[in-house]
């Protein structure tokens, strides 16, 4: 059974406020969303997956990590230090080589999310069966 649009809508609005709390069970995982304060005045939406969440999972090659957690992606060089290099090797001349070189992206897994809605998609994308077990902290 998969979540509906009043569901997810539902869901949104629950994890839009500063203590939010969903349960729902994805593929046979028990995934849990709660609204945690990261920095003064700053929330995010953190996942747990069966009750925790391990840092062996950030690496991209983790199976729980690639259906439950956020991709953030980054270049290896900084702005600067890519500018500084095209340069060097000749500015719009530069060969094609370096440029695919200086242009390369690491990626990283974070339980955190900013949004439900990439959250959203993300979860559709990269699993089968969705399913919403409660909203709100249950007592």
């Amino acid at each position: 059974m998969t979540i509906t649009k009043e569901q997810w809508v539902q869901v949104e609005a629950e994890l839009s406020g500063s203590w939010g709390h969903v349960e729902m069970l994805i593929d046979g995982f028990k995934v849990t969303l709660k609204i945690e304060r990261i920095k003064s005045l700053k929330y995010t939406i953190v996942t747990y997956v069966n009750g925790q969440w391990c840092g062996k999972w950030m690496n991209p090659d983790s199976d729980e990590g690639k259906r439950f957690f956020c991709p953030k992606s980054s270049f290896l060089l900084s702005t600067k230090s890519r500018a500084d290099l095209i340069k060097l090797y000749g500015g719009k001349r530069c060969p094609k080589a370096k440029l695919e070189e200086l242009n390369k992206k690491y990626t990283t897994l974070s339980p955190c999310w900013n949004n439900v809605k990439s959250m959203r998609r993300h979860f559709e994308k990269n699993n089968q069966n969705l399913e919403l077990v409660s909203i709100g902290y249950q007592p």
